[in-house]
């Protein structure tokens, strides 16, 4: 079963406005203020051409999914009061994001991950006070189990990626990109369940229709590219990637669309071109990546993208095992 699937209690699947981002960044900005853009000249050496990085990776929780999270769990809070309750299904980055959000409004909060989910990050969900179950080898069987946890319990479902607050929330990286770059002419993206980069592209496209949208995926789980090439929504055979927080064989249905007509193009990097991006960012970029994050880099420094004079690469989080980061820094 893929997440776009079924309507869960919560889950708000009505039309994206651009109104909702401008809401989703008032809510935000009382939690914590706008992730840094960087330019290190030591990077853009290696790269032959300056780029600037969105650092994600700096927020709070380690990743941008606390966008998403927090403008969905206030909105949710201010709906229903006291008596809420949350859960979601998590590769770890988006539960660490409930988890710290329900923690700071007081809000009881269920994380479920998939059993091979980093210690990092499962370890930081029971730090934040969640409570952590671990079910399921992949995604998709995680998925399904706390769906069906959420109807028996009763409990408020925040979906990662398939939610109109959680996609405004990852969208307000593009207001805070106006404000800090009022000139960029590309956000390299990169793509996993669809909520990042339709949240941005959508902003963006309405806001400075002008601005290049790219987004980039692993080889071994590329999806939305193969639902491109197809010319429709399609679920793959199989899946696998360094970058764990990306991998999936379903798209989204409630994103494809925004996703076909805001996003220029859709790019594949393989495993060892990210495993040199993310040891790239570590020495020249002093940015600890974890693969996901490192997609846009590695679309770069592959040369499956090609860069302007202002491009964005949305570094979108930093919790990485420590024996995968040993590994790619050691190759």
């Amino acid at each position: 079963m893929g997440e776009g699937d079924n309507t869960m209690l919560g889950q708000d699947l009505s039309p994206v406005q651009i109104s909702d981002f401008f809401a989703a960044e008032r809510r935000l900005r009382q939690s914590f203020p706008p992730s840094p853009l960087l330019s290190m000249a030591p990077l853009d050496q290696q790269l032959g051409a300056p780029v600037y990085l969105k650092a994600e990776s700096l927020l709070p929780s380690g990743a941008y999914k606390i966008r998403g999270a927090t403008n969905k769990i206030m909105a949710l809070s201010q709906e229903v009061g006291a008596s809420l309750r949350i859960i979601t299904a998590s590769s770890g980055n988006h539960g660490m994001a409930c988890a710290l959000s329900a923690k700071r409004l007081g809000i009881p909060a269920t994380i479920v991950v998939p059993e091979p989910t980093p210690e990092i990050k499962k370890s930081s969900i029971r730090a934040m006070g969640a409570d952590l179950l671990e079910i399921g080898a992949t995604y998709d069987e995680t998925f399904a189990a706390t769906v069906a946890l959420a109807e028996e319990k009763r409990m408020y479902y925040v979906h990662p990626t398939s939610d109109r607050y959680t996609v405004a929330g990852q969208g307000t990286i593009s207001l805070e990109l106006l404000q800090q770059l009022p000139d960029v002419d590309q956000i390299v993206v990169p793509i996993g369940g669809g909520g990042l980069i339709t949240g941005i592209s959508y902003a963006m496209k309405h806001l400075k229709p002008g601005v290049r949208i790219v987004g980039v995926m692993p080889e071994g789980s590329a999806v939305y590219a193969a639902s491109r090439a197809a010319g429709k929504l399609v679920t793959l055979d199989s899946c696998a990637s360094i970058a764990d927080a990306v991998v999936r064989k379903t798209g989204e249905p409630y994103l494809y669309p925004y996703i076909e007509e805001y996003v220029d193009d859709i790019v594949t990097v393989s495993e060892d071109e990210l495993r040199k991006a993310i040891k790239l960012a570590c020495l020249y970029a002093k940015l600890t990546l974890e693969g996901a994050a490192s997609l846009a880099l590695a679309a770069v420094t592959s040369g499956k993208c090609a860069l302007t004079e202002q491009t964005v690469l949305l570094c979108s989080g930093g919790n990485i095992d420590g024996s995968v980061l040993l590994s790619c820094l050691q190759g």
